[in-house]
Parts: structure tokens; C-alpha cells; sequence
């Protein structure tokens, strides 16, 4: 598809100033991907910090989650899709923070009134939002909105 004039492509490449961490963040990015991709939380686990990690997810009304707290959440909601598949629409910051721009599309294992539903049956859904998360020196996420 061609691009219109003046239109800035999306996804890893940086819009306006690249910080010189840039190629940095985008490896780490993709591992990151990679992890919530796997379906297993230890994956993702691997990158929160377990003593300073705080982890808001606000679209789910989560507020301050402890390491714990965060592995029991994904744990449960990975085992709630199927086909889950993240994009990035653009990933700006340094080495100790980012904003993560993303589309997520799944298909929920479960219909409005709670039935079963079998992966063919579920109905593709796609979300937009942007995670802000700030990381130590040992790349691991201690706090995450």
C-alpha cells in the first residue's frame, strides 16, 4: 500500500528523533512480543521485576499489582484467548523507559454469558492502546501502566 505524502509508517522505526537507545528497546521489544505470544506467563514473568515491580493495567481496572498478583492475572487471562497476536504501532524512549503504542487481536475462549466457546467459534477482536513501562539496568519492568 502506498503511503500518502507527508504519512509516517508505523511499527518499530522511530517517528521524529531517534534516541540513540533505539535499537536497544526495539530487540528488547520484540523479545518481550515473543514472551506474551508463548501463552506462558513464566515467559513474561522473566521480565518484571520481583521486588519493585508495580503493574497498572487500567483498561482492566488493575491498580499497583505485586509480582504475585501479576503472574496470577496472566496466567489466568492467557488461558481465556486464542490466536493472540500483538503488532507494534510505534515504541519511543530509552533504555529505562518506553511508550509502547500496540494492537492486539485474540479471540476469547468464552461467549458474553460465559459458555465454552472452540477457537472456531470465538469472534476476532482487536484492542489499540499504549503501555507506558519503566525498566531497571537488569531489563526488568518495575512499573508498568
Amino acid at each position: 500500500m502506498a503511503q500518502k505524502h507527508g504519512q509516517k509508517k508505523s511499527g518499530m522505526k522511530p517517528l521524529g528523533h531517534k534516541h540513540d537507545d533505539h535499537e536497544y528497546i526495539v530487540a528488547r521489544q520484540e523479545r518481550y512480543i515473543k514472551a506474551w505470544e508463548s501463552g506462558t506467563p513464566e515467559e513474561i514473568m522473566e521480565f518484571m521485576d520481583p521486588q519493585e515491580l508495580n503493574y497498572s493495567n487500567h483498561g482492566m481496572e488493575k491498580e499497583g499489582l505485586s509480582h504475585s498478583d501479576v503472574k496470577y492475572l496472566f496466567a489466568k487471562n492467557r488461558t481465556y484467548l486464542y490466536d493472540l497476536d500483538m503488532k507494534t504501532e510505534t515504541l519511543h524512549g530509552h533504555k529505562h523507559f518506553t511508550a509502547w503504542e500496540w494492537t492486539v487481536t485474540c479471540k476469547a475462549a468464552f461467549g458474553p454469558n460465559g459458555e465454552a466457546l472452540k477457537k472456531e467459534e470465538a469472534t476476532p477482536t482487536m484492542m489499540k492502546g499504549c503501555t507506558l513501562m519503566w525498566w531497571n539496568d537488569n531489563d526488568k519492568i518495575i512499573r508498568n501502566h
